[in-house]
C-alpha cells in the first residue's frame, strides 16, 4: 500500500473504490481498543474550538451574521473558493471534485 495525496475530499467511497473503508464507529472503536488517540480531540483543542466558534454562533443568533446556504452533498457555497482565491490559495495536482451519489 502507498499513500496516494489528495486534497480534503470526504467522499473516500466513490474516490477510492474497492478500498474497504470502516463506517465511522467502527473507527473509533478499533482505535478505542488498539489505544490510538489520533482521532480524538484534546481538551485543550475542544476548549480553542469553542473559543473561536461560541462568539460566531451568538452573532449568528443575533442575527449579526448570516449563513450562506448550500446544496447538500455540493462542496459548499461559490463564496468558499472565492474566499480561499482571495487569501491566495492555488489548486494543484489536478484534483477534480467527484460529487457523491446520494
Amino acid at each position: 500500500m502507498s499513500a496516494v495525496q489528495s486534497e480534503l475530499d470526504l467522499s473516500y467511497g466513490q474516490r477510492y473504490q474497492g478500498i474497504t473503508i470502516p463506517e465511522a464507529y467502527e473507527r473509533l472503536i478499533l482505535d478505542t481498543i488498539r489505544g490510538d488517540q489520533q482521532h480524538f480531540v484534546r481538551r485543550d483543542e475542544l476548549k480553542a474550538s469553542w473559543e473561536i466558534f461560541t462568539p460566531l454562533l451568538h452573532k449568528i443568533d443575533r442575527g449579526e451574521l448570516k449563513p450562506i446556504p448550500y446544496k447538500p452533498g455540493s462542496r459548499g457555497p461559490a463564496e468558499a473558493d472565492e474566499l480561499l482565491e482571495k487569501a491566495g490559495y492555488v489548486q494543484t495536482h489536478g484534483y477534480i471534485w467527484i460529487p457523491p451519489t446520494l
